[in-house]
């Protein structure tokens, strides 16, 4: 829920800069309801991620994507990439719970490749990677506010477990 609302508060925000300067050229990816709702679901997937390295919804969720997608890339002969991302995704496994994955370096890097790997295919494309890394950091953030890890001593914790 706090990814939901501190990724809605980004949109918001984009939306009403969108006349200025470098939000200005990322501001069609604002335009109809998809690419907010896209924004939206990319803040919760963040915020999710750092309870990757636990029993949580946020490993189900991650591990499910990157088993199927692992699927997808060795069906289509793309070895290389599928054994990139076998072994991005044993990571979280490195560390401790409330470990690297609760981190404010973590919550700048993991969420990198958006802008990294598009820009690698098409430097155009940067505004609109940047707008969406936006919304990657803020779905992260959320998380480290509500565990405590922004504001010492503030911390809201779920009590059941899914």
């Amino acid at each position: 829920m706090g990814a939901v609302i501190c990724t809605g508060i980004y949109i918001g925000g984009m939306a009403l800069l969108s006349s200025n300067g470098f939000v200005h050229q990322a501001e069609h990816i604002l335009g109809g309801w998809q690419i907010p709702a896209g924004l939206l679901v990319i803040g919760v997937l963040f915020g999710l991620w750092p309870d990757v390295d636990t029993n949580s919804v946020g490993q189900n969720i991650f591990f499910g994507l990157a088993f199927l997608t692992d699927i997808v890339l060795i069906a289509t002969g793309r070895f290389e990439a599928a054994a990139y991302l076998g072994l991005l995704a044993m990571t979280p496994i490195v560390g401790h719970h409330r470990g690297w994955t609760h981190s404010f370096l973590a919550m700048v890097l993991v969420p990198l490749p958006i802008v990294v790997v598009p820009y690698l295919h098409n430097q155009g494309i940067l505004p609109v990677t940047i707008v969406v890394y936006g919304a990657a950091v803020v779905g992260y953030f959320s998380h480290l506010l509500l565990d405590g890890k922004v504001v010492k001593g503030f911390a809201i914790r779920s009590k059941s477990r899914y």
